[in-house]
């Protein structure tokens, strides 16, 4: 991975996380460590959802939405802009469980990745 200047530590974490097709419920599982650290992953939602939505915008990750995981990439809708921001901010997004219209998966850019 490129060296990205001016990045959060929440966002490099996410950046980290997003190596492969990676669903955002294990990136919170993975930043709450399990459940063995604080904050819950309801606590970490808004750093969460400011760091993807900020890599996303700076074309690092892309997001797509998924009815059904795990699918081949191209069987995502991609999930931007302002929709991103919307989706991301709610809790229920970053959770498992069916209790959503599908799966956001995010994914580092394939500029990021050389």
């Amino acid at each position: 991975m490129s060296e990205h200047t001016g990045l959060t530590t929440v966002q490099r974490f996410v950046l980290r996380e997003s190596e492969g097709d990676v669903p955002l419920p294990e990136i919170a599982d993975a930043w709450v460590d399990g459940g063995q650290r604080v904050p819950s992953v309801g606590q970490a939602v808004p750093a969460l959802a400011e760091a993807l939505t900020g890599l996303a915008a700076g074309g690092l990750v892309q997001v797509r939405r998924f009815t059904t995981w795990p699918l081949p990439w191209d069987g995502g809708v991609p999930v931007e802009g302002d929709r991103l921001g919307a989706e991301a901010g709610v809790v229920a997004t970053w959770l498992p469980g069916p209790a959503r219209s599908g799966l956001l998966v995010a994914r580092r850019t394939d500029e990021e990745r050389r």
